[in-house]
């Protein structure tokens, strides 16, 4: 009788952890499912005027929002040299903000409610892959994923990201993002970039905005690496990628072979 009232009693709490385990296993997945993107850090009043800005949490360290004057959505660098050389002229302080403005600190504060913050939300494309050297020219804000999805689609992969893939390379680079790697040069995304496009304020015989473009035979691309953004605006991002998928399915093909045989 007392076997039997222990056997019982092992067997509920089997499936008193199945269950757990099956309600856990729901969760995620439909948590996975109606999962969505955060909502765009600027938020306006009218239009693209009085705005304010936070990050992808909804806060800053001391939960306050940042106020800005206006925000513009340059989709070209044309439109972002535009952009810089408005404010240049008429003497504005400028803020880049990202798609989601994932940093928590307030760099993208502006100067009150007469700053002017420029997203890169539509610099989002993808100008060049060149799978035979292991490089792509991207606009400042593509995101990781984006980034990552092409690499793919051309044979190619990053050994060296941080976790979330929501970041742009534009973010990543001013605030010295990383992961973990023991290839290469280490694991910073920067580390890789072999060329830039900077748009930086200018007098007025340059018409209030210059375009810099900075390699590797230029001692002003390691400040442009990881400026925080108080050099200018990024445009163009040049960066090396590595054939790891190339190695990684002849790899896979050679173990599965030996076992075949």
């Amino acid at each position: 009788m007392a076997t039997e009232t222990r056997e019982d009693e092992h067997i509920k709490k089997m499936k008193e952890q199945v269950l757990r385990f099956t309600l856990v296993f729901l969760f995620i997945c439909v948590c996975g499912v109606i999962a969505d993107p955060p909502e765009d850090p600027i938020q306006c009043a009218s239009k693209n005027t009085k705005c304010t800005i936070t990050n992808t949490y909804g806060m800053f360290p001391d939960r306050a929002t940042c106020n800005a004057s206006e925000v513009v959505y340059p989709t070209s660098e044309e439109e972002l040299v535009a952009a810089v050389a408005s404010a240049s002229k008429n003497k504005r302080k400028v803020k880049v903000a990202t798609r989601f403005s994932h940093s928590i600190t307030k760099l993208a504060c502006t100067d009150g409610e007469n700053g002017l913050l420029i997203s890169t939300k539509n610099l989002n494309k993808i100008l060049n892959i060149d799978a035979k050297e292991g490089t792509m020219t991207v606009q400042s804000g593509v995101s990781l994923r984006e980034i990552m999805a092409a690499a793919a689609d051309a044979g190619l992969a990053l050994p060296y990201a941080p976790y979330w893939w929501g970041l742009t390379i534009g973010g990543m680079m001013g605030t010295g993002a990383h992961g973990s790697t023991l290839w290469g040069k280490g694991s910073a995304v920067h580390e890789y970039v072999v060329e830039l496009r900077i748009v930086t304020p200018s007098g007025p015989e340059h018409g209030y905005a210059k375009v810099r473009t900075l390699d590797e035979s230029d001692p002003s691309l390691n400040a442009a690496r990881v400026s925080l953004g108080v050099l200018g605006v990024l445009s163009q991002v040049y960066i090396h990628t590595l054939f790891l998928l190339n190695i990684i399915l002849v790899s896979n093909e050679k173990i599965m072979n030996r076992y075949k045989q």
